[in-house]
């Protein structure tokens, strides 16, 4: 926990050097990665992300709050920067499950945002750059941020590559403020059981909302958006098979849970 306060402190202070602001034209994006605000939109209608952050802010701002947002799985930082650009004072986080040729350090979204576009070498300088995080969250591993911090968490396309998906919702429950607000697309392959029994989505969302969370499809079939509205709130894990202690060269069974869940009707 130190070591990373020590990380956050000089992430929120350290100086842009050793950039070659050249570097940014011969970037190869992977497309998977590259994706935008607006393709996120579309898929969580009849919501868009800025309006439900320009509501919270505004909401913040008179209860003299900070307003905070995560991406997990935020790819090459698009969707950060775009939404940087239009909220300043909203602070910014993300989490990569690894570092990648292209995206490697804090500084990194600068070369994003000069890449698409977004931002000018000199907005994207005097800007407070979103902070990031480096971390494998399968297997219930913790998110490193405290409890009741943030006022959004989304995803897009990253529920699928997640096998304890219910245990990576609760930590987002966990780090969401009370009320706050989690969205999620391309949301498959994620299966409700009770008692062994597969059960529908509107069985399901009732036995959510018994827990504190408020669950909705949205337009978008493979879309989700959920709500804390208690402290307490939590998604029902098992019966689940227990997270190994060690998650290094799992075998493929031990890997494979011994329910899955699917959020389609």
């Amino acid at each position: 926990m130190i070591m990373f306060c020590l990380t956050l402190y000089f992430q929120s202070g350290a100086e842009i050097e050793n950039i070659n602001y050249e570097q940014y034209k011969n970037l190869q994006y992977n497309e998977s990665r590259s994706h935008q605000l607006q393709e996120f939109n579309q898929k969580i209608g009849p919501y868009e992300l800025e309006e439900v952050i320009a509501e919270i802010l505004d909401r913040n701002k008179l209860a003299g709050e900070k307003t905070r947002i995560m991406e997990i799985g935020f790819g090459n930082g698009r969707v950060l920067m775009e939404l940087k650009k239009r909220f300043p004072d909203v602070e910014f986080y993300g989490i990569n499950k690894e570092k990648t040729l292209t995206f490697y350090r804090r500084e990194s979204f600068i070369l994003t945002a000069l890449k698409f576009n977004i931002m000018t070498k000199e907005e994207a300088e005097n800007i407070l750059l979103p902070y990031v995080v480096f971390q494998d969250l399968d297997f219930g591993h913790k998110i490193p941020y405290d409890d009741n911090k943030f006022d959004l968490v989304f995803s897009q396309g990253v529920i699928p590559h997640i096998r304890y998906t219910f245990e990576l919702f609760n930590e987002i429950l966990r780090i969401l403020k009370k009320d706050g607000l989690s969205f999620h697309s391309d949301v498959t392959g994620v299966s409700i059981f009770s008692e062994g029994l597969q059960i529908s989505m509107k069985e399901a969302a009732m036995q959510f909302r018994k827990r504190g969370i408020d669950v909705f499809i949205l337009d978008h079939p493979q879309s989700i958006r959920f709500k804390k509205t208690s402290l307490s709130a939590s998604f029902p894990v098992t019966p689940h098979q227990p997270i190994p202690a060690q998650t290094l060269d799992l075998t493929s069974e031990l890997k494979r849970p011994e329910m899955s869940y699917s959020l389609n009707p």
